[in-house]
This record gives structure tokens, C-alpha cells and sequence, in this order.
């Protein structure tokens, strides 16, 4: 996830990290119906009827771990048909946050001391922490994220698959004639 440095995304909760207690802080996301359209804008989704968090966040000094889930109603377009239909989303969601210093930023990202990138580090190593946007975590925009992703690429409405085209009659391409030339010549 990239902090968004000051930029408005359509759903926004931030909460800043010295008000999460040590032990857990549970947060509870609704969107709003403005706040659902503009989602649906922003994905590029027909409608998102509902949109809901539920998050647990617990500190360990500067560090952040984020456990939750999302839920929400809304609708997609068939690839196949074009048809909008309606799709219900449960996603885990997991992640750590850190101070932008923090060296785990840089370990976890694959970069070693003198600059260069770690392939082994990466290839053993999980989703990296993310940073902590001046003190402030957005859980809008984590919930955005997740939702994002969790989209399917190319969406089918149920029941729907997708049948080629009847082979047509084809013309033959000009290097057919060349084709058929070479072959009467030998």
C-alpha cells in the first residue's frame, strides 16, 4: 500500500498510532451511501451497495498489526455478457505497519546494507510491513485497497460461459499464393 500524501480517496478513516492501546483497539468501518458511490467510481464497479470493516489493531512501541475482516455487497460487469450481478465479498485482511525509519522497512523489502536487492530476502519472506504515514494509519484506504484486490479480474455472472465465434470461411492470405507457388516449383 502507498501512503497517499494528502490525496482524498473515497473513503477515508484515519486514526493516528498513539491512540491504539497496547492490548487492541477494535475499529468498525461502515460506509456511508455517498461514500459507496464514490467507491464504486473509484473501482470502476456498476455499484457498491455495502461496504463494512471490522479491524483489531494492536501497538508494540512505533509497530502496528492490523487484523480484520471486509464485507461487502456490490455489483460487477460480465466479461461475457456485459451484465451487471451482484457479488458478496468476505476478505481476511492482515498486515503490519511500521515507522517509515524502521530498518524492517528495508529488510523485509529486499534491500541489503550496501543498496542492493536481496532476491533471496524477498522470495522468503511474506507481504512487507507498510509504513506509517506521519503518525496516521487510513483504514478507508486499506479497506479500499483490500476490496481492490480482492475484485475478480474478469468477472463471469454465474452460469455464464464464454463460446467462440463460428469459424467463418476464410479468405486465403496472399502469402498462401506464394505458398502454393513454391510448392508447384519443386
Amino acid at each position: 500500500m502507498t501512503p497517499d500524501h494528502g490525496h482524498a480517496g473515497p473513503f477515508r478513516h484515519p486514526v493516528r498510532v498513539e491512540t491504539i492501546r497496547p492490548r487492541g483497539t477494535e475499529i468498525v468501518l461502515e460506509a456511508d451511501a455517498a461514500q459507496c458511490v464514490a467507491i464504486a467510481a473509484a473501482l470502476e464497479l456498476p455499484s457498491v451497495e455495502n461496504l463494512g470493516a471490522r479491524y483489531l489493531l494492536m501497538r508494540n512501541g512505533e509497530r502496528v498489526k492490523l487484523e480484520g475482516r471486509i464485507e461487502a455487497r456490490l455489483q460487477q460487469t460480465c466479461v461475457v455478457t456485459l451484465d451487471a450481478f451482484p457479488v458478496v465479498l468476505d476478505v481476511p485482511v492482515k498486515l503490519d505497519f511500521v515507522p517509515p525509519d524502521d530498518p524492517l522497512l528495508a529488510v523485509r523489502g529486499g534491500e541489503s546494507d550496501d543498496g542492493d536487492i536481496d532476491i533471496e530476502v524477498m522470495l522468503n519472506e511474506q507481504d512487507p510491513p507498510e509504513p506509517i504515514d506521519n503518525g496516521v494509519i487510513d483504514l478507508g484506504a486499506v479497506t479500499v485497497e483490500f476490496l481492490a484486490l480482492s475484485l475478480d479480474s474478469y468477472p463471469r455472472k454465474p452460469g455464464v460461459s464464454f463460446e467462440a465465434p463460428a469459424a467463418q470461411d476464410e479468405e486465403p492470405s496472399p502469402f498462401a499464393a506464394l505458398a502454393k507457388l513454391k510448392r508447384d516449383a519443386t
